[in-house]
């Protein structure tokens, strides 16, 4: 009779134990998963921008702009078949941007179907490296 009494508190025992580690584990799944339900790195504070920006990455239907509306109007146009008017539009809104916002508005131009104009890419490159 001792043994069905130490078996069933055995077995009790292990049942709590599986309910408690069951609900820290979702706990710990929830607090790693944003209100809108997508994953975000455990190790990051949301602090650091480089944080921000991989949210921003996710979002795909989210477009900052940065004071660049007229920019849209380029949409669909091929990278070597600006004029040089429209390219110094585009240099305009470049080096008016901070460093840590270029790769973020070449981003907002990807999503919106714009494409930076060849001679561009090697000074937005080198902006965001040498600031």
């Amino acid at each position: 009779m001792s043994a069905w009494i130490i078996g069933i508190v055995l077995a009790t025992t292990v049942i709590v134990l599986i309910v408690i580690l069951a609900k820290a584990n979702k706990k710990e799944k929830k607090s790693s998963t944003e209100e809108d339900g997508r994953e975000i790195d455990p190790s990051c504070c949301g602090a650091h921008e480089i944080c921000d920006f991989d949210k921003v990455k996710v979002d795909v239907d989210k477009i900052e702009y940065f004071e660049d509306e007229d920019l849209d109007e380029y949409a669909n146009i091929a990278e070597k078949d600006y004029t040089d008017d429209q390219i110094d539009e585009f240099r305009e809104v470049l080096y008016s941007l901070q460093t840590e916002e270029i790769q973020r508005w070449l981003l907002s131009l990807s999503r919106r179907r714009i494409h930076l104009p060849v001679i561009l890419n090697e000074e937005a490159r080198d902006l965001m490296v040498n600031g």
